[in-house]
């Protein structure tokens, strides 16, 4: 699906904040078929496929100290300053105050379960521009040790209207309007219940899952969950070779 137009509180962007930054590059660019593109004026590429942009990825610079490599999920808003002050009266929390960028502002929010969120201020147009094709996200969710918290949040913050998902696992989809736009589920289960309360990425990819697994563990990654058969496509949680976390979808294999 090409995407023109990103909503507000739509979710537009992802990126990679890389602790080893060539080794990072070289495993998506081979995993995901993507090509790069350096932006001018600052220290950050675009993942492109084809010519569309549908991820980006910065070094971690000696002063974000140890941060540690992760993918970071973007939000459509038309004022992060009143984003800002509006999660903090809805039992959220601003890890990082509203600063310029070239195209926009951005800013980092932190749900009641402190799972990490970005927003971005600078027109629907921006972002990525494919979305669930291969090489592209194709869905967004936050894993949450209070679930119940994080979605009173991000409705009361985004207007995303929870549904609750039929099935065995505790999932709610996140809608804006009519259209999902992602989803959320409590940590534990078939999920280890000490991790920490995150935003996850999903990719789709042009593989098999098993193929793909199979040569993402031989550059250095780990499987952490997976092979899963789901409705949404055959999938694995991964982390890259420097830790960072993804998710890849077969979404041939899927029915939704």
């Amino acid at each position: 699906m090409r995407i023109e137009q990103h909503p507000v509180h739509a979710i537009s962007w992802v990126d990679l904040a890389a602790r080893d930054f060539d080794a990072q590059v070289d495993f998506y660019t081979d995993m995901m078929g993507w090509s790069t593109f350096k932006a001018p004026g600052i220290d950050y590429t675009m993942f492109l496929v084809g010519d569309e942009p549908v991820a980006g990825v910065l070094p971690i610079r000696p002063e974000m100290g140890a941060m540690p490599s992760v993918w970071s999920t973007y939000v459509n808003v038309d004022d992060a300053d009143a984003t800002c002050a509006r999660a903090s009266e809805v039992g959220g929390s601003v890890f990082q105050q509203p600063f310029e960028i070239p195209n926009g502002r951005i800013a980092v929010i932190g749900d009641p379960a402190n799972a990490a969120i970005c927003v971005f201020e600078g027109g629907g147009d921006q972002g990525f521009k494919l979305y669930d094709e291969p090489g592209a996200p194709c869905w967004f969710e936050a894993m949450s040790d209070d679930a119940k918290a994080s979605i009173a949040f991000y409705e009361a913050l985004f207007g995303w209207r929870p549904e609750a998902m039929p099935g065995p696992m505790d999932y709610t989809i996140l809608n804006l309007d009519d259209t999902p736009v992602g989803g959320c589920m409590q940590i534990g289960g078939p999920m280890p219940a000490d991790i920490p309360s995150h935003w996850q990425v999903s990719f789709s990819i042009a593989s098999d899952i098993a193929a793909f697994m199979a040569k993402a563990t031989d550059k250095g990654a780990t499987v952490m969950m997976g092979p899963m058969e789901t409705d949404y496509g055959h999938g694995a949680v991964m982390t890259d070779p420097a830790g960072a976390a993804f998710v890849a979808f077969d979404r041939s294999k899927g029915t939704m």
